[in-house]
Formats: C-alpha cells, sequence, structure tokens
C-alpha cells in the first residue's frame, strides 16, 4: 500500500537519462536541477524526474517555386540538421513555455515555415549563375535566417544543405540550346585550329624539300664546276699538244709515227724518207710499195 501510495505521489526509482537526453528534476512542477545521463532515484513526494531530447534530427524542406535576383524562377530542396539546446536554462524553457516542441515532429514544422522565408529570402539574394555557382551562398543564406528565428525556442540549427537547385523547364531548353551552340563553335574552333596546323605542317615540309633542293643544286653546281675545270685543263693540254705540233713538224711527224705504232703493235720499225706519205705507206702494209729507206727488227 505503502509503494502503490509513493508511486501516485510521484516519486521515482532507477529512472534513467539517456546519453542524448538532459535531465531535469522536478519538485511540485518546478525545475530544480538539471542533470546529464544517468540512472537517478528520488523518494520525496511529487518529484518526477522529466527529460529534453538533444538528438540532432534530420529533414528536408522543399520550395518548388522561388524567384532569384534576375527574377528566374527555379525549386529549392535543402535539407536541415537541428537539435534543441543542451543548457540548464534552455531544458527549463521546453519543459514549462514550449512543451509542444518536445515532441520531434511539432519542431520540425516549426522549423520548416523558417526555413521555407529564408530559402525566398536567401534565393533572392543571387542571380541564377550566382545561384548555380555558389551553392554554399545560398547555404549560408538560408542557415543565418534559420538561426535567427530558432535561437528564439533554444533550437541550434547544426548544418544546411542544399539537395537540389531545379531549373524552370523552359530556362533548361535554353541552356541545351545554348549548349548546342557552344558545343558546333568550339567545334568549328578545333577543326579551324588542326586545319591550322596541318597547313603549318605542309609549308614546314615544302620549306623542308626546298632545302634538300637547294643543298642537291649546290652540289651538282659544284661537281659541274668541278668537271668544268677538268675539260678546261685538258682543253688546255690539247690545245698546247696541238700549238706543239703546229710549230714543230717533226714532232707532229713523231706522234703519228706513236699512234701507228699503238695501232700495228710492236716489233718492226720503219724509217721513212721526209715527205713520205703515210697513206700509201699503210696501203702498201696491204699489197701496195712505198719508198723505204731502211727497216729494223729488234
Amino acid at each position: 500500500m505503502a509503494i502503490v501510495l509513493m508511486s501516485t505521489s510521484g516519486c521515482y526509482w532507477w529512472r534513467s537519462v539517456k546519453t542524448d537526453e538532459v535531465g531535469a528534476k522536478v519538485q511540485s512542477n518546478r525545475v530544480e536541477q538539471c542533470v546529464p545521463s544517468g540512472i537517478y532515484t528520488n523518494a520525496r513526494l511529487f518529484s518526477k524526474l522529466r527529460t529534453v531530447s538533444v538528438a540532432t534530427i534530420t529533414f528536408e524542406v522543399e520550395d518548388p517555386e522561388v524567384a532569384t535576383a534576375d527574377n528566374q524562377l527555379v525549386g529549392v530542396r535543402i535539407t536541415i540538421q537541428a537539435r534543441r539546446k543542451g543548457d540548464c536554462d534552455s531544458t527549463k524553457a521546453f519543459l514549462t513555455n514550449w512543451t509542444q516542441l518536445l515532441n520531434d515532429a511539432v519542431l520540425k514544422d516549426t522549423i520548416d515555415a523558417t526555413a521555407r522565408e529564408g530559402i525566398k529570402n536567401g534565393t533572392r539574394g543571387f542571380t541564377l549563375t550566382q545561384l548555380l555557382n555558389d551553392r554554399n551562398g545560398l547555404s549560408t543564406a538560408i542557415t543565418e535566417q534559420l538561426k535567427l528565428d530558432a535561437g528564439k525556442y533554444a533550437t541550434d540549427i547544426v548544418n544546411v544543405t542544399i539537395e537540389n537547385i531545379a531549373l524552370d523547364p523552359q530556362y533548361v531548353k535554353q541552356l541545351q540550346e545554348t549548349a548546342q551552340l557552344k558545343a558546333q563553335e568550339d567545334f568549328q574552333i578545333r577543326r579551324q585550329g588542326l586545319i591550322e596546323i596541318q597547313a603549318e605542317t605542309d609549308l614546314f615540309e615544302r620549306q623542308q624539300a626546298q632545302l634538300v633542293l637547294a643543298e642537291q643544286l649546290l652540289v651538282e653546281q659544284a661537281q659541274t664546276a668541278v668537271d668544268v675545270e677538268i675539260a678546261t685543263r685538258e682543253g688546255k693540254k690539247t690545245l698546247a699538244r696541238q700549238e706543239v705540233y703546229l710549230q714543230n713538224e717533226k714532232a707532229f711527224e713523231l706522234e703519228k709515227l706513236r699512234l701507228l705504232s699503238d695501232i700495228l703493235g710492236k716489233g718492226t720499225t720503219y724509217f721513212l724518207s721526209e715527205g713520205t706519205d703515210l697513206t700509201l705507206f699503210m696501203d702498201g702494209l696491204t699489197g701496195l710499195s712505198a719508198p723505204i729507206i731502211a727497216e729494223q727488227t729488234p
């Protein structure tokens, strides 16, 4: 009977406070002390142990149509992480003034309303290009808006992440057309670059071929100069011999004898009288006769 009376009078035995909770010892509906995680017992009448969750809650907020600074409509979806503050004053406030916010769903709804306003105000501060290039900037703007409001009901905004920025379909179409034109332009630029490179290669090859031809021409000219020099010297020698023959008839006759010796072979030497026609002499070798002064056989 005593145990039942103590239970209905509000005392508690072996009550636990979890690691993600803050405990509050309540006496006659007044918070006397905040306690960390652990096991607690209190046999006083009209005493209670209340807990406030300080675990992080995560949820998404989405606004399908908000305007940018340049009046482009976009959809924004964000993920919010928040948790109740764990100091004793905040715990007392939740237990006395904001008991409805002890429910996670109610707390999410409360933050959701502020987040939507933050999305609108934050997005309005960026052009679409800036928004697409700087998601962190939008995240910071929304976070600042949320912190101002959430601080009023002892809640910390842990993090805000921009999950998606959905573009207007018409704008997406324009982007696609622009991208296609840009791709075609880039292709033509690359193609022109390849043509110019090929032209430079062809020019270089022609220049190299011309250099080779020029080198060959120089070699041929040098060889021609050598040949001309040789021919010139041979011509000078021939002319010198001819001048000797013109100036000395005996030398001419000796040269003719030498030539005859080469033709007839060695073995017999003929001495002819001056003025003998060598043609008749040669004919005589084949049956005709010519005056022979002497014949000497080695």
